[in-house]
């Protein structure tokens, strides 16, 4: 299940990564659904992302535009003057203007972290820039349209979602996936154990289906079969 926490440790990862070129990222390219957000400004097409590596894209909204953010947010009734850890802060007339994530809440101020912003220099210029960065956000500012609140609560309802196997993996979660493999035609021996013959196996079934070729099974590879 993801939390805020999860989310969070996702977006440190990410401090110190610049654009390449004109709002050009790997984010809009890792987020199939945003490919078409290629040189466009980037904020929520990083927030999307986070939430994608964080298997929890159903919590919050997979778009480039922080307006079309705000409206999801809102129709979900998720949407508020007041700040948590794991909201998203959306800023600007309607909030379409640019979106960070909420790290740290203080009395006075706010920590984010953002993509497609700078660093904050305390002169209230808060977005248009080209990276990841971490910084402070007075709660006053007048820039601050309103947060949007994930449902970290509904995520943990969920039942857990089915394990990564890879390679050295091993149980009845390997034997089921060596199942599956032998009914696409492999002959693997369903023994349980991720070792190199069913590793070459799911390099193989994935280079048919024309994803990444990892030999990791996680939600995509078996969203093929």
């Amino acid at each position: 299940m993801a939390r805020a926490s999860d989310v969070i440790r996702i977006a440190n990862g990410e401090i110190g990564y610049r654009e390449s070129g004109n709002n050009w990222t790997k984010y809009a390219k890792e987020v199939k659904a945003l490919n078409w957000a290629q040189n466009q400004a980037w904020c929520h097409t990083f927030i999307s992302w986070l939430f994608q590596k964080a298997e929890a894209s159903d919590i919050a909204p997979v778009t480039a535009s922080c307006a079309a953010g705000v409206q999801w947010f809102k129709k979900q009734k998720r949407y508020s003057n007041t700040p948590h850890v794991g909201d998203i802060v959306y800023y600007g007339p309607g909030g379409g203007t640019h979106a960070e994530l909420v790290v740290e809440v203080h009395s006075d101020h706010i920590v984010t972290i953002g993509g497609n912003t700078m660093g904050s220099d305390k002169s209230g210029n808060y977005y248009n820039g080209n990276g990841v960065y971490r910084k402070e956000v007075p709660r006053r500012s007048s820039r601050i349209h309103g947060y949007g609140h994930p449902d970290y609560d509904a995520e943990s309802k969920r039942p857990k979602s089915p394990p990564l196997l890879r390679r050295g993996s091993t149980g009845s979660a390997v034997k089921a996936w060596q199942k599956t493999l032998n009914g696409k035609g492999y002959s693997l021996d369903v023994d349980g154990i991720f070792g190199p013959l069913t590793e070459k196996a799911t390099k193989d079934f994935q280079k048919k289906m024309k994803i990444d070729v990892d030999g990791i099974v996680g939600p995509i590879t078996r969203s093929k079969v």
